[in-house]
């Protein structure tokens, strides 16, 4: 039986190519640019699985098979949601611990011991799962081994657990805000060479009941059984190329998963929790409430091939599975948004088979315009009698995430997101990211399976919610997370973290809406005194507290605090509770001089494409299609993106209801309200938006005011509002309130506007 989680303790153990003819050779990028160096010569990754935790150890190899030294700068993948917390380097017999500083601090440590001579690595996180190694001195013939460590909860649902590894950065398309974009863009081995570097993995699966299947997606693997609920698996090939991500799933008896509370506590710094809750059954069969569906299809130049054919399959499944009273439409996005229908049409026969027609004769050319895409489904207004779930097809390869999260935050209403990644190797991050702000849910289709079992998922989880509207508290715990708590759509777990000040017992309490109807369930809870080895929930929390901060960096912004706020507690968490994030980083210095004078070359260390992927421009495409307009158009050259072939639409400017305006020179934020002219006659509908309108229960709101004086503010709680954040330059609100008192505050002569904000 499952009936705790143990984390096995850590051990030690688009831009033009270059021309590269073997894994030994150099050649120069345009000029001003790095060197290419294949100057990595493998990872080896260890993974000991146990429960429902992983704790990965990964040593990359370096070694430098040129005749002078070299700086050598190698971009790669973690997962999202790893709480990196270890970094040490191997120099000959030697052992160096890093040690995680300020990443500018730790930045000035690194320069200082590579204008010294000495061998040094600094290890940067430059995205949720976008990381930066550098090597100093990397000396001719010598290697240099790094080792990081990380902990992750596995993924869970119906009996089944996954665990991924993931092994190459695609290649992202960098949209004019884009934020540094060299450090989220390896270099790429030209086609038809490979990198160099070659991979090993090995998994210690303790499942903690017996393993009733086991698979791995991509790749070939030797499993050897110690036991029903034990394995050892590894890569067949010890020299595999590195270019999709390891995925392996294997299914329990589900009646052998348990909920557990685990903790873990420091007389310093405290306890910390982690409860893994089952959720109940799922609802009885009841009649299904009607959906208004929107497909959104990625046709961006890395979607060229396999992975638009999988991404067709999988919506024209979708489609055939809609229920009667549905209605639908199609969008397909590269660098602008094309729509089948003006809005959306009933399910109907003849619908069906113009949209298949529609989906079948897509094809690839420019930019990746996520950003267009989110605001173009999201914007219209909704119809207020079917819920509306849009669907993405995308395998997430932009740089600028932050502003998609924002948007979604801003348009969704009360829409739910789901997001499919279509690829070997997609982005999770930001697959995931955008589920979660969009109320849904996600999932990776890789190119080697077939879209049935996706479809049938995405069936099971739009049909009947299990759980919605939670909130989670209690008595003798502080800092509960996530804030808020996803919607149960499906048979995964409750994952919620959390610290305490002091040993003892204690009292969770989660409310929610199961079939219609209040649900509540509480728990007892032992707070445990004992220091033991379970430190790793520590850096779970701090992971997730970490993704809390960054995540609210929308009300940051629109409360007008400084960014730099937002980076002080970030840094505050993380050094704290020793991992990884954006602001800090870990640097190990060798002490010894081996490079006198310092004088070395800057390369960059060359990664494999990942697989499926096919960066060559697209061929102009054109297409006339009967419901369409005929379009058009060429890929730019070196675009890692592409288009679509249909109707364009016209896309609401990508823009806030409440604005915000970054001085370049400043940094300081502005923003002003859009001016909306208020009539006597009809003050509810003047004053607020659709998504207002046709909103029910406790909503998240932004109100703007004619002033923010005591009375106002006073006079508005009494009615309900529940004030969360005030920008006074603005005059403006935030907060939630129950749509039952919407009329009366907009009747209010103070009150200029109501704007949705975000669902509470």
């Amino acid at each position: 039986m499952i009936t705790a989680l143990t984390l096995a303790l850590f051990q030690f153990v688009q831009t033009t190519h270059p021309s590269v003819s073997d894994c030994g050779q150099m050649a120069l990028f345009p000029k001003g640019q790095p060197e290419v160096l294949a100057a990595l010569k493998g990872t080896s990754v260890d993974a000991k699985i146990q429960g429902f935790g992983a704790r990965v150890t990964l040593v990359q190899t370096f070694h430098n098979p040129s005749q002078s030294a070299v700086e050598a700068v190698y971009t790669f993948p973690l997962p999202h949601d790893a709480a990196v917390d270890r970094m040490r380097i191997q120099v000959g017999s030697r052992i160096i611990e890093g040690e995680l500083k300020r990443r500018e601090d730790a930045r000035a440590i690194y320069d200082a011991a590579k204008n010294a001579g000495q061998t040094a690595a600094l290890l940067d996180q430059e995205t949720d799962n976008v990381f930066t190694q550098s090597i100093a001195n990397l000396t001719p013939g010598a290697d240099v081994k790094v080792e990081i460590s990380y902990v992750q909860l596995l993924k869970y649902e119906n009996g089944q657990f996954e665990f991924d590894f993931p092994m190459v950065v695609g290649p992202r398309y960098m949209g004019a805000s884009t934020p540094h974009p060299d450090k989220i863009s390896p270099v790429y081995a030209p086609k038809g060479t490979r990198s160099g570097a070659d991979i090993d993995l090995h998994v210690n699966l303790d499942a903690g009941a017996p393993i009733q299947s086991l698979t791995s997606v991509l790749h070939k693997v030797e499993v050897r059984r110690d036991g029903d609920g034990s394995a050892q698996v590894s890569l067949s090939k010890h020299d595999e190329i590195p270019n999709r991500d390891f995925i392996l799933r294997y299914a329990v008896a589900t009646d052998s998963v348990q909920s557990a509370f685990l903790t873990h506590y420091e007389p310093e710094r405290g306890g910390f929790f982690t409860m893994i809750l089952l959720p109940p059954k799922a609802p009885t069969a009841q009649q299904v409430a009607p959906k208004e569906l929107v497909f959104v299809m990625d046709q961006s130049g890395s979607q060229q091939g396999f992975p638009l054919e999988k991404s067709k399959e999988l919506t024209l499944k979708l489609i055939d599975q809609m229920g009667p009273n549905d209605t639908f439409n199609v969008l397909g996005f590269s660098d602008n948004v094309t729509s089948l229908w003006p809005e959306t049409r009933p399910n109907t026969a003849e619908n069906r088979r113009i949209a298949s027609d529609f989906v079948r004769k897509m094809q690839v050319t420019g930019g990746t315009e996520l950003q267009k895409a989110v605001v173009a489904a999201l914007s219209p207004t909704p119809d207020p009698k079917r819920l509306r779930y849009v669907v993405f097809n995308t395998d997430g390869f932009v740089g600028q995430e932050k502003e998609i999260l924002d948007d979604i935050k801003m348009y969704r209403g009360n829409s739910r997101m789901f997001v499919f990644g279509i690829g070997n190797g997609v982005n999770r991050s930001l697959v995931d990211a955008m589920s979660t702000e969009g109320c849904g849910d996600s999932e990776v289709v890789t190119l080697a399976e077939r879209a049935d079992s996706a479809v049938e998922r995405f069936a099971r989880r739009s049909r009947n919610p299990i759980l919605t509207h939670l909130t989670v508290s209690g008595t003798g715990l502080a800092d509960i997370l996530p804030s808020p708590l996803p919607d149960v759509l499906s048979d995964k777990p409750i994952v919620v973290y959390g610290r305490y000040d002091q040993p003892g017992t204690g009292e969770i309490q989660l409310n929610g809406i199961y079939e219609g109807k209040p649900w509540q369930k509480t728990l007892k809870v032992n707070l445990s005194g004992k220091n033991d080895d379970a430190d790793p929930l520590m850096r779970l929390w701090a992971r997730r507290q970490i993704t809390n901060l960054e995540r609210n960096d929308y009300l940051t912004q629109l409360r007008g605090e400084s960014t730099e706020r937002l980076k002080d507690r970030v840094t505050q968490v993380a050094l704290k509770y020793g991992i990884m994030s954006s602001y800090t980083s870990f640097v190990a210095v060798e002490k010894r001089v081996v490079n006198i004078g310092g004088k070395q070359r800057t390369v960059r260390v060359p990664v494999d494409m990942t697989e499926g992927v096919n960066l060559a421009p697209a061929s102009q495409a054109s297409v006339n299609l009967s419901f369409g307009a005929s379009l058009s158009a060429a890929a730019p050259q070196g675009a890692a993106g592409g288009g679509v072939n249909g109707r364009n639409i016209a896309v609401p400017g990508v823009t806030r209801r409440i604005r915000l305006a970054k001085s370049a020179a400043t940094g300081s934020i502005a923003g002003s309200l859009a001016e909306k002219e208020v009539t006597p006659t009809d003050s509810f509908t003047a004053k607020t938006d659709a998504q207002v309108r046709n909103a029910t229960g406790v909503i998240r709101v932004q109100i703007g005011l004619k002033n923010l004086s005591p009375a106002i503010l006073s006079k508005l709680q009494s009615m309900g509002f529940k004030l969360d954040a005030k920008l006074d330059d603005l005059k403006v609100v935030l907060g939630t309130l129950d749509t039952k008192h919407l009329k009366e505050i907009a009747a209010l002569e103070e009150v200029r506007m109501i704007l949705s904000d975000k669902e509470g």
